[in-house]
């Protein structure tokens, strides 16, 4: 049932001038506000704002666009790869809801934190749908760690119940902006598994996931390297159709992993 604190929720990123003006048009619009009339005011001032939500959810299934959730999870997943059943337990997850294709996609590299951090660095030219950064060392540690992977992947491929996993990692935080039309969800994840033989070391990597919900691709820009470097090399990718066009049914799997490992 609505309430109060539901509607309040769901009036995130709704500006106020369009809920005013959507409120004259209505007819729910009053010139004073007198104490007894306040909760009539909010009131129809949330209904105003419900049929606002209403519509762009209406609007959005309408244009075939796309919709992430994501949650925690400790559930195994158990994928089909060609002939072979892998099974994951994944610590988070991130679901997708929306058609079965979308356009196919390649990113362009604009900005690195220095000028041999990519390795291969021939695949950081031109359109790629994966670049991986050389390793850094991690002095906490005493070890090299890969510095940064990004890739793509697609809505598609996860509707109907299947997911991308964040494996081996568990997230704190996580934050949501938009960046033009892109969502933008940024977290720092723990690994849980350990990178020494006595189980007591778990270091920390970066994410940043990029979501088109109209166009559905997905990229991952994530490694140990710094947040402040992450967010500039995925601030600096430019995205780029091919022409073609990614369905459901070109993947073995519905389950895919979100992760920081090279190779």
């Amino acid at each position: 049932m609505l309430n109060e604190e539901l509607l309040l929720d769901a009036m995130q990123g709704i500006r106020l001038e369009n809920v005013k003006k959507a409120e004259a048009f209505l007819g729910y619009a009053e010139e004073a506000t007198p104490p007894f009339r306040v909760h009539r005011k909010l009131w129809s001032t949330l209904l105003v704002a419900a049929i606002i939500v209403s519509l762009f959810t209406v609007t959005a299934y309408a244009l075939g666009w796309f919709q992430l959730s994501h949650h925690a999870s400790r559930e195994t997943y158990t994928a089909t790869i060609g002939e072979q059943k892998v099974e994951w337990k994944g610590e988070y997850a991130f679901e997708f809801e929306g058609p079965e294709e979308c356009p196919e996609v390649r990113f362009r590299v604009t900005w690195s934190p220095s000028d041999n951090y990519w390795y291969p660095a021939s695949w950081a030219v031109g359109r790629t749908k994966l670049v991986e950064g050389q390793e850094i060392y991690n002095e906490e540690f005493g070890v090299y760690m890969p510095s940064c992977v990004v890739d793509i992947m697609y809505a598609p491929q996860f509707v109907d119940g299947g997911a991308m996993i964040l494996l081996g990692f568990k997230p704190g935080e996580i934050t949501r902006e938009t960046w033009g039309d892109v969502e933008v969800y940024k977290f720092q994840a723990t690994a849980t598994h350990a990178i020494d033989r006595e189980q007591t070391q778990f270091p920390t990597g970066n994410f940043v996931i990029l979501f088109h919900p109209e166009e559905g691709w997905i990229i991952g820009v994530r490694g140990y390297d710094s947040m402040e470097d992450i967010e500039g090399i995925a601030r600096g990718l430019t995205v780029e159709p091919t022409g073609r066009t990614i369905h459901k049914k070109d993947f073995d799997s519905k389950y895919d992993f979100c992760d920081i490992y090279i190779g």
